[in-house]
């Protein structure tokens, strides 16, 4: 560093002057020794050493000169020595005691202060005295000098008698540290309470104290959060979860680079995965065991965002004004400068940065305003980006040491950027994709970076776990304490984004290690492995002959049922057609009603009204016997199990209304079978058949007609049993307008007949009461 010496001083004024705001507040006296000057900011003591010359601290008036106008110079711009302005000059801060308005002046070698404002009495020159001074003097007196401290002496004491003990013996052995196994570890209590489980335990001990329970003591919380830490890990080992696994291949997140040294490694965060190298992050040495990043370790639960860039994630500073920016942003901002150059933090200078890098639009995310941009290296190019932005999209970013000739130069840092468009011909991978392409998908990946969340684990444990552990202490009400104290310890570790508790679970968290594993044999461990992978790939092989054989013989199975429909199709087309008849009439038998025989069991009296019973299922077993040699045959059985039906049960009952569903619907059924084997031919269209069904139907009818004309006019529960009877008959025509006209004339001559017999009952009764009456009465005439 270069020092100029100006008006007497031959040090770096910004350099001190940023030296003396870290180091202490107000007030700031002047270094030089001579100048006795205090300053309430470090503005105004960086103005006074500028401006004032130190050398000659009382200069002559200068008077002002009349410049010298040029002889071709005329007119207006002439000027006259009388016309000179006074030259303005830049008027001198105020010290430390005129901005506290405070005068400080000397009384008999006793320095004194007073503030201006305050009153001063005026004592004439006669009254004055000395008395006087010294109660002036009192007023404000000034502040006691601090003690001068001395060195404390050493005293001593002699002995007379003095015997110097003999040293005591050695053990037989040395005292040597054994590390303990896991088994043994597990077993131990390793958890210890910090001032948040303090704290917690407090205000959960105060609250059981009002309800009249027992405190839970340090030790019992101590047992249950090291039982739950290690159920916990167990549970992620079991289930796979163990935790981020360090990638061989990962490159540093600030130079993008994956080579390290031995001075130079790449470190990677415990808990959020980061990879940096030492150097570029600012870690002059590796530590030992855990290392997080300075934002998980400030800031483990709440995302920061960068103040120089919109986007999330990487690799964090602090800056000096309690902000958060990124190390690559602040490496590549020109403006932006590092406090401490070898923990690379805090970040300062960036209220340096001009106005115009604010405004600027970053051409790879479309965002204005937001962050700071840089710009492409070309002169004539004025495409602007993020830094972080151009990291995802693969621009050509170069950072180079350049060190000029000569031993006391300092080395410059020389930072190239190019867009996509004027990236250099020593880069020819940047080219190959089309631009537009490119930044598409560097868009869509920024996008999918800000919008995802973290991932925490949470390890759960199952419930009856739960309950050994909570076996292992004596509390009063111990499900509640429990449950409060798992929620806990679940918040504390979101808070660490699931990083565990206990140091030795964490250091094996990346998944453990065998030390006996170094002294097997790799020759005979490469051997296994090829055997074990063979013999993966036989059983591969023979399972996916498996899967083709059992593909095979199920298609061969589909290909025999479907041959064997269509040979049943060809030699007995009539069996299939009745059989899609059958398949369509048990589709209408929703409740399955039909489908089955009637069990004996729960209605014995069946077998009394109905004499041939009749359903599906024996219909379906006579098709596949060859006992319908047409639609007809299977049609009559048909009618007989709706009969059946409609003979047994009420009109009021649930199988009677289904019987007679069933009947009308599959009355459509038969009708449209009949014209589609009429027309393939299977089916007889002779006349007489036709004339003798319609002849069959109206000889019922009239024989219906017949015995409704025989039981008219007549009454009497014979009578009544009969026309029942009727009506159900009437019911099974199959015409509907015949049907319909006898089911109607049926009913209106029941109805007649229970009238007639209920009236008859009446008249009975009123007779046989009036005769009942004339003989008491006679009785009584005799006595």
């Amino acid at each position: 560093m270069i020092i100029r010496v100006i008006m007497g001083i031959d040090f770096d004024i910004l350099e001190h002057c940023r030296k003396v705001r870290s180091e202490h507040g107000p007030p700031y006296p002047c270094p030089v020794e001579k100048c006795d000057r205090v300053y309430k900011t470090v503005c105004g003591l960086q103005h006074h050493l500028k401006t004032f010359d130190h050398d000659n601290p009382n200069p002559a008036p200068q008077t002002p000169t009349t410049p010298s106008t040029p002889k071709n110079k005329k007119g207006r711009n002439r000027l006259t020595k009388g016309k000179i302005p006074p030259t303005p000059s830049a008027p001198e801060p105020l010290t430390f005691e005129e901005a506290q308005k405070m005068v400080q002046f000397e009384v008999n070698g006793v320095a004194c202060r007073w503030n201006i404002n305050d009153p001063l009495d005026v004592v004439p020159k006669e009254g004055f005295s000395e008395d006087h001074v010294d109660m002036e003097i009192k007023v404000e007196p000034e502040k006691p000098q601090e003690p001068v401290l001395t060195l404390p002496k050493a005293s001593y004491k002699e002995l007379d008698l003095y015997n110097i003990c003999d040293a005591p013996l050695r053990p037989n052995a040395y005292i040597r540290f054994i590390e303990k196994s896991t088994e043994e570890l597990d077993g131990e209590v390793e958890y210890d309470v910090d001032e948040e489980d303090t704290a917690w335990l407090s205000i959960v001990n105060e609250k059981r104290e009002a309800a009249g329970l027992a405190p839970v003591s340090v030790d019992s919380l101590e047992l249950l959060m090291d039982r739950l830490e290690k159920e916990s890990y167990f549970q992620a080992s079991v289930n796979g979860q163990s935790g981020s696994v360090v990638d061989d291949d990962a490159v540093c997140c600030i130079c993008m680079d994956g080579e390290c040294q031995n001075t130079n490694v790449i470190l990677f965060c415990d808990m959020c995965n980061l990879a940096v190298h030492q150097d570029c992050y600012g870690v002059p040495y590796i530590p030992e065991g855990q290392w997080l990043c300075r934002r998980c370790l400030q800031s483990p639960s709440r995302a920061v965002d960068c103040v120089l860039c919109p986007n999330q994630g990487g690799a964090f500073k602090q800056t000096d004004r309690g902000t958060w920016a990124h190390v690559v942003c602040a490496l590549w901002i020109p403006e932006v400068r590092f406090a401490n150059t070898v923990f690379l933090e805090p970040i300062d200078s960036i209220e340096t940065i001009p106005a115009a890098r604010w405004k600027l639009t970053c051409y790879v995310c479309k965002q204005k305003g937001v962050g700071a941009c840089i710009q492409c290296h070309k002169n004539s190019c004025y495409s602007a980006f993020h830094v972080t932005c151009a990291q995802q999209a693969g621009l050509y970013m170069k950072m180079d040491t350049v060190k000029n000739s000569g031993d006391s130069q300092p080395v410059l840092v020389q930072k190239i950027a190019y867009c996509d468009t004027h990236a250099p011909a020593e880069s020819p991978e940047l080219k190959k994709d089309d631009p537009r392409k490119k930044m598409q998908q560097a868009r869509k990946k920024l996008a999918k970076n800000r919008s995802s969340a973290p991932v925490i684990l949470i390890p759960t444990i199952p419930p009856e776990r739960i309950q050994e552990i909570g076996s292992l202490v004596t509390i009063a009400k111990k499900s509640q304490f429990i449950q409060r104290l798992i929620a806990y310890w679940t918040l504390k570790r979101q808070f660490r984004n699931g990083v565990p508790l206990l140091r030795r679970l964490q250091s094996a968290q990346g998944g453990t290690r065998d030390s006996n594993t170094c002294n097997v044999d790799t020759i005979e461990l490469c051997r296994q492995l090829k055997y074990w992978q063979c013999l993966r790939q036989d059983l591969e092989r023979a399972r996916l002959l498996c899967e083709l054989v059992r593909k095979r013989e199920k298609m061969k199975l589909e290909y025999t049922r479907v041959s064997e429909k269509c040979w049943n199709i060809k030699l007995k087309p009539l069996q299939a057609s009745l059989k899609n008849v059958l398949d369509l009439i048990q589709a209408k038998d929703t409740n399955e009603i039909f489908s089955e025989p009637v069990n004996l069991d729960e209605v014995p009296d069946y077998t009394t009204v109905v004499t041939e019973p009749m359903d599906i299922s024996t219909m379906r077993q006579k098709l596949e016997e060859g006992a319908y040699p047409d639609l007809k045959s299977m049609e009559k059985d048909f009618d007989l199990m709706i009969a059946n039906c409609l003979a047994y049960n009420n009109r009021d009952t649930v199988f009677y209304r289904a019987a007679i569903k069933m009947r009308d619907q599959c009355g459509v059924i038969f009708r449209q079978a009949k014209k589609e084997l009429e027309a393939a031919g299977l089916l007889s269209t002779d006349k007489d058949n036709t004339s003798n069904a319609s002849t069959g139907d109206e000889t019922f009818a009239s024989e219906i007609d017949k015995e409704l004309e025989s039981l008219q006019g007549k009454t009497g529960p014979e009578v009544i049993s009969k026309l029942e009877d009727l009506l159900v008959r009437s019911q099974t025509l199959k015409h509907g307008l015949a049907r319909a006209k006898r089911v109607k004339l049926v009913r209106s001559e029941l109805n007649k007949a229970k009238k007639n017999l209920a009236s008859q009952t009446d008249t009975d009764l009123t007779s046989q009461s009036d005769i009942e009456g004339e003989n008491d009465a006679a009785d009584l005439k005799s006595k």
